[in-house]
Parts: structure tokens; sequence; C-alpha cells
């Protein structure tokens, strides 16, 4: 039986492509492979593009501009309203907000507890803390992306427990196919010449933008870059200026890059960086695994679940055990720079196809329910 989905897909319509696109994306292909699903994407920007998931090429796809809030407006009346029309077996909401209004059963992806946690991206009040708490009560399922953010989400909300599902996010096949190579020309044309040290991640004050760069001051190898990947270019200026001068040649702030060119971005790095304080997944972690590439990283939250044997886990308050794995990782990737196949075939196991397989369990298990 075909099964009508439709989809919040907000993070696709956008002009890049984040962590949450990567996720919806690569689900949205990959049931599409498998047949038999009729999709329907909404997006709420008609003035922005649209990244189809590929193979959904034919899929309908929505951009209804609401006046007034477009957040709230959209999500609460516009989404429900346009799945209803449409006919929906099911509607997905896939970036841990939902509407309280549920004419179709409702499925949403809790990434983690973050809003709650520490306020960031949806500030106290109404609607973050009455209205979605109940809207969560009301939907068919929720997906979570790890065991951390469910344990998270039961401590907030415990009557939620019945309805969890744990499913992990996959690993792009390009990051465990990416052979060895020279640099490509598309990234030496943005500053990188290597060897360099990559972090992702931006500039919330959680993903420690400024604790690496300090890291990588006290790394004190001017021959070294360090190569920073997610900060909006719109930004880079200002950065670049908080610089200590000794680092500012040192320093390169890439623009947003296409997705293609991510595994070689990885795999040619000789360490990446990653000294958040709380994730619910953890992409960079996994895909510097994927690539064979070691990743210092925060023994924090879900990337618990990701400490393979390509990472270094460490306390995110150890500065001086930061600085010693740091400095004996450059040093041994500087003289042995080849990929790690024990971390590639670790991360093998976060397999798309499998997340794709479980999201379409969780969608026929709230189909047979009634809106």
């Amino acid at each position: 039986m075909t099964l009508r989905i439709g989809l919040d897909a907000r993070c696709l319509n956008t002009g890049f492509i984040r962590g949450m696109g990567e996720y919806v994306s690569a689900i949205a292909s990959r049931i599409q492979a498998g047949g038999d699903v009729d999709w329907v994407f909404y997006g709420a920007r008609p003035d922005l593009a649209f990244h189809r998931p590929d193979g959904c090429e034919a899929a309908k796809l929505v951009l209804a501009d609401i006046p007034g809030d477009r957040f709230k407006t959209w999500e609460q009346l516009a989404l429900p309203a346009l799945a209803l029309r449409d006919r929906r077996q099911v509607l997905h909401c896939t970036a841990t907000t939902l509407p309280l209004w549920q004419p179709v059963p409702t499925v949403v992806t809790i990434h983690d507890t973050i809003p709650w946690d520490t306020g960031e991206f949806l500030p106290p009040g109404f609607y973050r803390d009455r209205l979605l708490p109940l809207a969560y009560r009301r939907c068919a399922a929720v997906i979570t992306i790890s065991e951390h953010s469910k344990r998270d989400i039961l401590r907030l909300w415990p009557a939620l427990a019945p309805k969890v599902r744990v499913i992990p996010h996959g690993v792009d096949d390009g990051f465990l196919t990416q052979t060895p190579g020279a640099l490509p020309p598309e990234l030496a044309a943005r500053g990188i010449a290597g060897p360099y040290v990559l972090y992702v991640g931006g500039t919330t004050a959680r993903k420690r933008l400024d604790w690496a760069i300090a890291l990588h001051g006290a790394l004190s190898n001017p021959g070294v870059q360090l190569v920073v990947c997610g900060v909006p270019q719109s930004a880079h200026a200002g950065h670049i200026e908080a610089l200590p001068p000794a680092l500012r040649a040192q320093v390169v702030f890439t623009p947003f890059l296409p997705a293609e060119t991510m595994p070689a971005l990885y795999q040619n790095a000789l360490v990446v960086l990653y000294p958040t304080l709380y994730e619910g997944f953890g992409f960079p972690a996994l895909n510097a695994q994927a690539a064979g590439t070691p990743v210092l990283m925060s023994h924090v939250s879900s990337l618990v679940e990701l400490a393979g044997p390509g990472s270094i886990a460490l306390d995110p308050s150890d500065e001086a055990a930061w600085l010693e794995a740091y400095r004996a990782t450059v040093a041994h990737r500087l003289m042995a720079p080849a990929p790690n196949l024990q971390s590639r075939a670790w991360a093998n196991r976060f397999d798309w196809a499998h997340s794709a397989q479980a999201h379409r369990a969780v969608y026929q298990e709230a189909a047979k329910q009634p809106g």
C-alpha cells in the first residue's frame, strides 16, 4: 500500500543545507528508493531555493508564504491544514516543533532538549513550555536520534515513554568511500593550503569556537592551518578581526561548502576538533571517523555513543589534556596521514538505509491511528 506522507521540509527550503537538512534529505531519498511512497514537501519560503532529495524530483512541493508570523502561523495552522487538504496519512514534523492541531496522525522528530535546557533556539514562554509539550502528548510518535536524547526527553516528559523511538542518523557514503588524494582545487581556492586541522560548527557558545582557536594557538605550529567551517560568511570579518594577530595567517574561515566536497575536506585534515558541550547527535564526530580522520571531541551527551576507534574523547574542561592530545595527534598525523581503516569500519554501522527503514516503520504504525 502506498504511504501518503507530508513532510515539514523547511530545513530544505533554505540557502544552505545544514545537519537537519542532511537528515531529512537522506531519509526521504532512501525511503523513496524503496517505492510505494507519495511525498508532499512543505516549505514556508517561496523566495528561497528548495533542495529536493535525490530521487524525489516528481514529489509535490508546496511553498506556502503565510502573512504575519511566518513561523508560528505557518506551523500551527497552515501546515496541518495543508496536510489535511492533501489527504496525507501521516505528517512528519522533522525539527522538534509541531502543531497543536493534528487533523492527521503526526510524527515529530525531537533532536534534543537544548531549547529547554539552555534557552537556545526557543525562548521560555507559552509556546515552548505549554503548547509544544501538549502537542507532543497528542502526536502519534516521537522519533529521536540517540539514547542520550531519549533520556533527556523522558526527563522532561516521562509520559512520552511509550511514543519514543530511537533511530540514529546514518553517515553519507561519500565519507566512507573517499580515497586519499590531493586537496581538490575547489578547496584550495578557499585558501586551504594544508596541513590543516578542521573545526566544523557554528558560533553558538556551546560549540566553543573560541576554545578551538585558543587550543590551536597553544599548538604553536605556524605551519598548520585551522580551517573553520560552518560560520556564516557575513561573520567572517568580525571573527578574523578578533583573532590574536599571530594567528590571523593560520586561521581560514570558509563559506558554506557543497556537500560533495565535505568528504575530501574531512579526510585531508590532520584532525577534526569538536569541543562542543552538548549535541543531540554529532555529525562531525561521525563524519570524521567515517573518513578515517581522528577527532578530538568532548566526552559529553550523545557523543559518548559516537566514541569509536577514531575518536579521542576528553573531559571538556581539561585544557591540559586537550592540548596534550592535540599536539600528539597532529605530530602523529604529520608523519602518518593514512586513513584509519578500523575507524571507517566502525562508522559503517551508521547506515542511512537502516534509519530510513525504521522511519518507514514508524510511518506505517502512525498511519493506522485515527487523526
